[in-house]
């Protein structure tokens, strides 16, 4: 089976030798001080060789930024019945225009529905079918704003990204082409390029065994008519657990699955994991840039945490256990769950935890890498886009209904 899943000083200002040396390897140190100021947070950038690397202190678990989400969501899009235009099925994205207006990616019908600034439907682009504009199953699955004031959609499962004007028209279709090595594309640079990505291939282990894997990423820039630009090598991907027998090959994620991620921070392609704190951003020409660490307390799954994460997923289905009696088990849990890049350029990381924890917290770090403090998020709801002054994103309620939601954030905080 195969798998495959973006100063030089003057010499009248010379400084001694020793002085210099560490001026030059230390640029920064902050401490923001106060409860709300991050925990007394300290970061230290440095530069080594070219890449600077910020090391960031541990926020304490009870400290808060400052920055605070609204109490409830401003715009709620989504019903269990009525105008069809409302009905959300597999909404797997949403972005808001410059304008206020709210773009869903609602897979289930093939369209882009756009909402006005109060949540009310103008609109909807696109359609299932194979036409311009018009997208295949399961898209579409993603929407990045795209440069000039457009925005992109992707068909993951068609290796095709739609280009549309904010007034909706139909730009163009980039289709990755099988001999450019990429299958689908992460996110577009800000000169156009777009960064692409491939899983390489995994053949199953011998008949009767059963194993963690790690099929690897590639990574690619591509150009704007799908040629390949450069070749940016090999990173390792995300955690498999794969049961080979007679009958072929069945691999799903690891219940603790340390994960691979991609995406545009600024001018530089992330290209990661999550198996430390620590985030790792290159040039486009491939040289490492940038090192983003933060002070974490690796922890280790016990056998009880397995069998009670896949029971809370598998309820009333006790032979679910059987299928992870024999599963082995990480060193640690994942150090983080998810970054978001917000439209100011922070980091947004989600703190990693357990099913059934209920307080989810998020990381936030400034442009250079620097740990400002945390936040915290309304439960149940998946973030999407963080913008200067909201968050957007997705939640489904106790009956599985969908809805997109945008809340205030309010960044006058220290």
């Amino acid at each position: 089976m195969t798998f495959r899943t973006t100063r030089t000083i003057g010499a009248a200002g010379a400084l001694p030798v020793v002085f210099s040396a560490v001026l030059s390897s230390v640029l920064y140190v902050a401490c923001a001080g106060g409860p709300d100021g991050g925990g007394g947070l300290r970061s230290v950038v440095r530069d080594s060789a070219g890449v600077t690397i910020v090391e960031n202190g541990r926020p304490l678990p009870e400290s808060r930024l400052g920055w605070q989400v609204g109490p409830e969501a401003t715009v709620s899009i989504g019903t269990a019945g009525g105008d069809p235009a409302y009905e959300l099925f597999r909404a797997l994205d949403a972005m808001r225009l410059s304008d206020g207006r709210i773009v869903v990616a609602n897979a289930g019908s093939g369209e882009l529905r756009v909402f006005d600034s109060d949540g009310v439907h103008l609109e909807s682009w696109g359609g299932q079918g194979d036409g311009p504009g018009e997208f295949g199953v399961m898209a579409p699955g993603g929407l990045e704003p795209w440069p000039g004031d457009s925005l992109m959609a992707r068909e993951p499962f068609q290796s095709r990204i739609s280009i549309f004007s904010v007034a909706g028209t139909f730009g163009r279709a980039l289709r990755l082409q099988p001999q450019s090595g990429y299958q689908s594309v992460v996110g577009p640079l800000p000169d156009g390029r777009v960064l692409a990505q491939t899983l390489t291939t995994y053949s199953g282990g011998t008949p009767g065994t059963s194993e963690l894997t790690r099929p690897d990423l590639e990574y690619g820039i591509l150009e704007a008519d799908g040629s390949v630009h450069r070749d940016l090598g090999v990173y390792p991907g995300s955690e498999l657990y794969v049961v080979t027998t007679a009958q072929g090959t069945r691999a799903r994620a690891y219940p603790f699955d340390r994960s691979a991620f991609a995406f545009v921070w600024g001018d530089l392609v992330v290209m990661s994991t999550n198996d430390r704190y620590e985030i790792l951003a290159y040039r486009t020409d491939g040289s490492l840039a940038r090192i983003v660490r933060r002070d974490h307390e690796a922890r280790s799954p016990t056998r009880a945490d397995l069998r009670d994460d896949v029971a809370r997923r598998n309820p009333g289905r006790p032979e679910a256990l059987d299928a992870v009696a024999d599963m082995p088990l990480v060193d640690a849990f994942p150090a983080f769950n998810r970054v978001v890049v917000d439209r100011l350029n922070h980091l947004w990381v989600e703190e990693y935890r357990l099913l059934g924890e209920d307080q989810r917290l998020w990381t936030v770090f400034d442009p250079v890498g620097r740990a400002l403090g945390m936040v915290e998020m309304p439960g149940s709801f998946r973030v999407t886009e963080i913008g200067e002054d909201y968050i957007l994103g997705t939640r489904r309620d106790a009956l599985d209904i969908e809805y997109v939601e945008s809340w205030p954030l309010d960044r006058s905080g220290s």
